[in-house]
């Protein structure tokens, strides 16, 4: 199982050891969180856009509130 960690505007994703497995946002970040199956990463950006990403960091949509 895999983490999300939000911290100083970059988003991360861990395994739950806290290995470093990529980071998937390097600023701006506010907000991320992995769906059931870890497969995509909802991350919510300073700007108030809101990026779906594969946890292979590419995004697959983006949306502003």
């Amino acid at each position: 199982m895999n983490i999300v960690q939000v911290k100083s505007g970059k988003v991360e994703l861990r395994k739950d050891s806290g290995t470093l497995i990529r980071t998937i946002v390097s600023s701006g970040a506010v907000f991320a969180d992995l769906n059931a199956d870890q497969t995509l990463v909802l991350v919510t950006l300073l700007n108030g856009k809101v990026e779906l990403r594969k946890e292979n960091s590419s995004p697959r949509s983006h949306h502003r509130l």
